[in-house]
């Protein structure tokens, strides 16, 4: 017969060896927690918003979520590049993308075939920071003109030079311009551009009458007076520009639009690291440096849990389908 004594020593034995062994098999997954190189790329040159931010932020997960953090540029076809390029990574968290929100929503409706489905292929981890357009005028528009009211009068007044520039057709500052000409009811044309700079070079020079700007361009130039800022597409007043009051509040509630710069990762990213990742980038955001970092940018820190960011991001591109056809665009190829 068994010693009962026998049989509880070797059953506390193989406990004991069972938690040693679990204990074990636990390391290597902590271990590799943190890996040894993370890739943060951008879709556009350096020395961008974007180049910054995840320059700021790679600086932040370095020594917590890779020992070390680098950032590629792979500039190109309006920022699809770089979104391509993390969708086919890895999705151990060693390639990860900041991309402004367009790519994600907007995009998807303005071009006939897209080599990503944002919705299925990128996982969102959380936005970093968010910023309005602003409808800005020139020397072009008589000084008297100095709300947007004021604007839509001298525009019905005189269509043929009623007109406004953005950075690029299939823009969301494009977009806006097109709704304001539509609910105010008046011809508006459009002037695409190459980029911001181009816009407010001959905004500042009288060859167009009105822009849609960014903060970063728009703001520095406020001081000199050699641009009225009219309207803004936020939900509320920017901070960086209290005096100007949104599209909501002079009545065209439906022209609201933000855009955001967020972290993304492949649809292989897990769901654990997607929220790790969100929580360390929160914690960055939480510093009162790096939002004055931000601020200087004309950019809000705006943090979402990776779960509310996936719902927001599938409103937007619905909501994003709905204004490109109402506009009449036409997809690109």
């Amino acid at each position: 017969m068994t010693d009962p004594s026998a049989f509880q020593l070797t059953r506390r034995a193989l406990l004991c060896a069972t938690g040693a062994l679990l204990a074990l098999g636990a390391l290597p997954s902590q271990a590799q927690q943190r890996l040894k190189l993370a890739t943060i790329t951008t879709g556009f040159p350096p020395g961008g918003s974007s180049d910054v931010l995840a320059r700021i932020l790679a600086e932040h997960l370095r020594g917590k979520h890779a020992d070390a953090v680098i950032v590629e540029a792979k500039a190109g076809a309006g920022g699809r590049l770089a979104v391509e390029h993390v969708k086919n990574s890895p999705g151990d968290g060693s390639s990860l993308l900041i991309s402004p929100s367009g790519m994600m929503v907007l995009f998807p409706h303005i071009y006939r075939s897209l080599r990503y489905d944002p919705l299925v292929d990128i996982t969102p981890i959380t936005p970093l920071a968010k910023f309005p357009f602003f409808l800005a005028i020139g020397p072009m528009v008589p000084a008297e003109v100095r709300t947007l009211a004021d604007f839509i009068a001298w525009c019905k007044a005189n269509p043929k030079q009623a007109s406004f520039g953005s950075p690029g057709a299939g823009t969301s500052a494009h977009f806006s311009g097109i709704m304001l000409g539509r609910r105010a009811d008046m011809e508006y044309t459009h002037v695409a551009y190459r980029g911001m700079a181009p816009v407010v070079q001959d905004l500042l020079g009288g060859q167009i009458p009105s822009g849609v700007l960014t903060p970063v361009e728009a703001l520095p130039i406020l001081s000199t007076g050699k641009l009225r800022l009219i309207a803004a597409t936020g939900t509320g007043r920017s901070r960086f520009a209290p005096e100007v009051p949104t599209y909501a509040e002079l009545g065209y509630p439906d022209i609201v639009i933000e855009e955001s710069f967020s972290l993304y990762g492949p649809a292989s990213l897990s769901a654990d690291s997607a929220r790790q990742l969100a929580e360390l980038t929160h914690q960055m955001l939480a510093q009162a440096d790096i939002q004055a970092r931000f601020a200087q940018m004309g950019l809000e820190v705006a943090p979402q849990q990776p779960a509310q960011f996936k719902a927001s991001l599938k409103a937007l591109h619905g909501r994003w389908g709905g204004i490109v056809k109402a506009s009449g665009f036409t997809p690109q190829d």
